[in-house]
């Protein structure tokens, strides 16, 4: 339960970032920082099934 917790928090401060992101007049620097930032931040929210499923099939209900 913890774990799901931890990713809801992560997946708020992604949709934070983005949000931000969209509404700000960045330049392309300050662009790219922010997307590194929700790229990190996505990374530590997916347990590696979950990676798995969004790499290769988009689902972890048929593992072909």
């Amino acid at each position: 339960m913890e774990n799901l917790t931890k990713q809801q928090l992560t997946l708020s401060r992604i949709q934070l970032i983005a949000d931000i992101t969209q509404t700000a007049q960045c330049n392309p620097k300050e662009f790219l920082v922010m997307m590194s930032l929700i790229s990190e931040l996505a990374g530590q929210a997916l347990t590696d099934e979950n990676q798995n499923a969004v790499c290769y099939n988009g689902s972890t209900d048929d593992p072909h």
